[in-house]
């Protein structure tokens, strides 16, 4: 447990976020404790933060770096972070051992492979670690995951929607992944990326209609903007994008599963997509804005008079405080959508009093596992 000991060196620091000495966090937080001279020089620090190998090219023409590294605007889980920091990776009460996991012989359900294939961890982890300690266990990870994947096409692993959220989440936590002086190690993390862009480029549409294709556009639009010589790949992920929302979600913002907590999922996923052009200096497209727009009406319908989500198809009851985190950095401010009659909710409220009733047929099997009228 060497990896373990040294990622959690000083006992307290593992114990709550509010022990990380104020400067130091990798997310923002909300307690203000920075100040004006250290915001300012994390920021710039995140607008020129290149990984060292500019000798590298890309195809023979561009540097192998990161053009940008956005802002995860969202907050991670701190139970599965501080978790992590004790060397278990947990999802939703499943858990493994950091240094037990074995990609060769997985034995673990699907949620859990979607998590770790995903890198969606790297939020937690960044929640409440430093970089310093953050760092060794997100590389060791990441190695595994490398000597497993990087040169193997795996049906799960290379899913073109777990593809688009791994770039989102490699490049918004590239000091987690790229802290390490190994040159080698950085290439390989760098080339594996550039190799699930290009393999996003042709199998983005592969991904099932709803919040898998939108996942695996996502990736591509984020590559095109981060990674060298991606003006083309941008163009052509924003057409692919567009057309992903425009079969993935119904005219009045609701996603086709028709599922709460799915809809929760894609916000996030255009979320981090705002971060990732706000990070290049470029306006997030108004037609995506627009659809941003919607999609939280219709979230905000299906949501309880105590700012909780209601539960529909499969969706368990969200907790306020994740899902006003949600809304918050989406920077959306609307009303709630009252007569989805596409998504299919219909909301009556009064005083304190609130009525949501699921007053559609249920959804086409292909969208959701587990559709139920």
């Amino acid at each position: 447990m060497t990896l373990m000991r040294e990622a959690t060196d000083g006992g307290a620091t593992a114990q709550g976020a509010d022990s990380i000495e104020e400067g130091k966090r990798l997310v923002r937080v909300s307690t203000g404790g920075l100040s004006l001279a250290d915001r300012l020089s994390e920021h710039l620090h995140r607008l020129t933060w290149r990984t060292p190998l500019h000798s590298l090219r890309l195809k023979g023409r561009h540097p192998l770096k990161l053009m940008a590294v956005p802002e995860d605007p969202i907050l991670g889980d701190m139970e599965r972070g501080h978790a992590l920091l004790g060397g278990v990776l947990d999802w939703r009460g499943e858990e493994r051992g950091v240094e037990s996991i074995d990609f060769a012989h997985p034995d673990w359900s699907t949620g859990f492979a979607d998590h770790l294939h995903s890198f969606a961890w790297l939020r937690d982890l960044s929640t409440v670690a430093t970089r310093a300690q953050g760092a060794p266990i997100a590389e060791y990870l990441m190695g595994r995951w490398l000597d497993a994947f990087a040169e193997t096409v795996d049906a799960t692993a290379w899913r073109p929607d777990l593809w688009g959220r791994r770039i989102l989440f490699w490049t918004a936590h590239a000091p987690l992944i790229l802290s390490s002086t190994d040159l080698v190690y950085r290439s390989r993390v760098l080339n594996t990326l550039a190799r699930g862009a290009r393999h996003l480029d042709r199998g983005a549409d592969k991904a099932p209609a709803g919040v898998a294709r939108i996942a695996a556009w996502c990736g591509v639009v984020a590559a095109g903007l981060l990674l060298a010589g991606g003006d083309p790949r941008q163009a052509f992920g924003e057409a692919g994008l567009n057309r992903a929302l425009d079969t993935g979600l119904f005219g009045d913002g609701g996603v086709i599963a028709r599922s709460p907590s799915v809809q929760l999922d894609a916000l996030m996923l255009l979320t981090m997509m705002r971060e990732v052009y706000d990070a290049r200096g470029l306006v997030f497209p108004e037609h995506f804005q627009a659809r941003l727009q919607k999609m939280i009406s219709a979230l905000l319908g299906v949501m309880h008079g105590d700012r909780a989500l209601s539960s529909w198809q499969g969706s368990g009851p969200e907790t306020p405080e994740k899902i006003a985190a949600v809304i918050e950095a989406s920077g959306v401010r609307t009303r709630p959508l009252r007569q989805a009659g596409d998504w299919g909710y219909q909301r009556l409220a009064a005083a304190q009093a609130v009525l949501v009733m699921d007053a559609a047929p249920p959804p086409i099997a292909r969208a959701i596992e587990g559709g139920c009228a």
